[in-house]
């Protein structure tokens, strides 16, 4: 039987702080700091595609898991929607399956690494993508024996959501606490919208190659780039602006494309902004808000999300209507939402 091999994989070395390339008895430098784990991830990338030759075979007992992953991140990884975040779940599943033979990945196996990762949701979506470069592998060498992954069951939907008072009062902690009133235009657009944080964060007011844009003569927001690929379930269509957030988003491009009070023009690319730069994590300051605000840990920038669709359950919206205006399909949106209108089951309540 073919002896078993480690792929390369990343290795944070403690007393440098620096990302290294772990390959056998080898140690790469990447030159990377902790923080630029993207970076390192590319160059790993390089690296595997530079210097290995994956086994190409039918015969699931000389295939590693590995070899798959490896595979799959040179062929394929660049392609989906998120490709930085594909690297990085192949680089995970490659440090615990890197060298098992396709024949010892079984159920068992895969709910060790869900207790591994210590998280279910993001072990769920590691093993998805671990699917995935297998049945691309068989896909391209017809394997005699193409494992089952088994994945963890997918978490409750969340139930959290917000009431008008609760989000008066969040504008209110957003507007006064010290550097955090950038936040307010993130929580009207999540409120008024349904729109999720990363498509927030991306959104421009013209249109460009890298996130959604504002149409403001339209009246529309339009989710995604041009050509942008998105995961199945993460969809981004364009949605309506309401006639109050409208008002919102004229005042702040008139404020972001005008004269400064230094007589200077200002030419803001991004909607939401901190100091003029494009913001990428807001979590520590939505943490300051909520916890100012007097809200429990629960209360994220995804129940903003939540909060949209609550309300539109609640107001009797047609669900066509709803489930398209957050991007979501119908059955979703009835699976999850349709407890909060107030024709819930009404017919059958009163049947009797």
């Amino acid at each position: 039987m073919p002896q078993k091999r480690r792929p390369a994989r990343l290795w944070l070395r403690p007393d440098t702080g620096t990302w290294f390339i772990k390959d056998g008895k080898q140690r790469i430098a990447t030159d990377c700091a902790e923080a630029d784990v993207g970076r390192a991830q590319e160059k790993l990338a390089e690296y595997i595609h530079s210097n290995y030759r994956p086994i190409r075979s039918s015969r699931a007992s000389e295939v590693t898991v590995g070899d798959t992953l490896m595979i799959y991140l040179a062929e394929r990884a660049d392609s989906t929607a998120r490709p930085k975040e594909t690297s990085a779940m192949i680089d995970r599943l490659g440090d615990f399956f890197g060298d098992m033979f396709l024949t010892e990945v079984k159920g068992q196996t895969c709910r060790d690494y869900a207790v591994d990762r210590g998280n279910l949701g993001g072990a769920r979506r590691d093993l998805e993508v671990m699917r995935a470069a297998i049945n691309y592998y068989h896909a391209e060498n017809t394997l005699d024996m193409v494992p089952k992954v088994t994945l963890p069951e997918k978490g409750m939907p969340r139930q959290r959501w917000l009431t008008r008072s609760d989000v008066a009062k969040l504008l209110r902690t957003a507007r006064t606490e010290k550097q955090c009133d950038h936040l307010v235009r993130l929580i009207l657009i999540g409120l008024y919208t349904g729109t999720r944080l990363t498509a927030i964060l991306n959104l421009q007011w013209i249109p460009n190659t890298n996130g959604g844009h504002v149409d403001l003569d339209r009246g529309v927001i339009y989710r995604r780039a041009d050509g942008e690929r998105v995961a199945h379930n993460k969809r981004r269509a364009p949605v309506k602006i309401p006639p109050r957030l409208l008002r919102f988003l004229r005042y702040w491009h008139k404020a972001d494309t005008g004269v400064g009070s230094d007589g200077k023009a200002v030419t803001l690319r991004y909607v939401v902004t901190y100091q003029g730069e494009k913001i990428t994590k807001p979590h520590k300051a939505f943490r300051t808000v909520r916890d100012a605000a007097g809200f429990a840990d629960d209360v994220t920038p995804h129940v903003l999300r939540h909060t949209r669709a609550t309300w539109l359950a609640q107001a009797g919206v047609d669900t066509e209507q709803a489930a398209a205006s957050l991007g979501m399909t119908t059955e979703e949106f009835e699976r999850t939402y349709s407890h909060a209108s107030p024709d819930f089951q009404n017919q059958a309540a009163n049947a009797f």
